[in-house]
This record gives structure tokens, sequence and C-alpha cells, in this order.
């Protein structure tokens, strides 16, 4: 019974010690900006806080996901310095949703991992945002262009209104 309070008093004291460890450098915030325009900038932004020194540079991965739950639409890394206790870096970067492939709420995901891994083994955090993305300047004078060659191919029909609503006034 007495080796059990013991094991179970060194469990208790592991768990004291241990947690902050676990919470010691964390995301503290993260948000991307709404894009309800075609053509507008979506900008993200990003804080960590590291209550333990980092002693070695550590990265942040966004992944930006599509309504849809799978197509990653961008990614973004940036390295994030070295770390006392007590420090934060604060990180921001833009796109635009020109390339986005549709309307809703995309998903931003921030991992913070250990020098160049992608593994999330210092803290995660994910947003969302809204956006309505644009068919771009090229396919919209395609678009232009397409209508542009229907009307003209159907300007005869337009003479023929024109001749038709003639004839009825006279």
């Amino acid at each position: 019974m007495e080796r059990m309070m013991k094991a179970g008093l060194l469990a208790v004291l592991a768990a004291f010690v241990l947690t902050p460890l676990a919470h010691a450098l964390s995301i503290t915030s993260l948000s991307a900006t709404d894009a309800p325009l075609q053509g507008q900038v979506v900008t993200i932004t990003a804080s960590v806080l590291a209550n333990t020194p980092v002693q070695q540079s550590s990265n942040i991965y966004y992944e930006i996901i599509a309504p849809d739950g799978v197509t990653v639409v961008q990614t973004h890394r940036t390295t994030v310095p070295k770390l006392r206790h007590g420090d934060t870096f604060s990180d921001a970067w833009s796109t635009n949703n020109s390339s986005f492939p549709q309307t809703g709420n995309y998903t931003v995901t921030a991992c913070w991992s250990r020098q160049n891994q992608s593994g999330c083994n210092i803290d995660y955090k994910v947003t969302t945002f809204y956006s309505v993305p644009t068919v771009g300047i090229v396919l919209g004078l395609m678009g232009l262009g397409l209508f542009g060659a229907f009307m003209w191919k159907r300007r005869d029909w337009f003479t023929g209104l024109q001749t038709m609503k003639g004839s009825n006034v006279a």
C-alpha cells in the first residue's frame, strides 16, 4: 500500500512539473481577414509565445484549405527565430483571392514545428475566413470576347427586330 501511495504521489508531482512544459510554447493568436469581394487581399496574422526558451530556430507552416475541405489553395512558411523565456514573435503575410476556387469559408491552419519539420510538434491553431473568388483578368477577357463574338453572329437577328418594329408602325 505504501508503495502505491509513493507511486501515486510521484505521478501527481510529475503531472505538475510536465504540464507547464507541454503548454510552454504556443500560438497565441491566428486570424485572417475576410475577402467578400472579388480580387481582395486576405491577410493572415499569427503570434507565438515562448514561456520556455526555444534554443533553435523553428517555423510556422500555413495552409489555406478551400470550403470543400480537401483542396489546398495556398501554403506559406515563416522562420521563427530563437526565443528566450517570455519572448513573443508575430508574423503577417497576404495573398489575393483571385485563385480561390469557390465562394465560402476557407480554413487556415498554422503549424509550429521545430527546425524544418512539419509535424506541428510545438503547437497548431486553426481559423476560418469568408471569400468570394474571381475569374481573373484572362478568363474575364476571354468571356468578354466570346460574348462579343456571339453578339456579332446574332447581328442579323437584331436587324430583323428593327425591321419588324418599323413595319408594325407603318
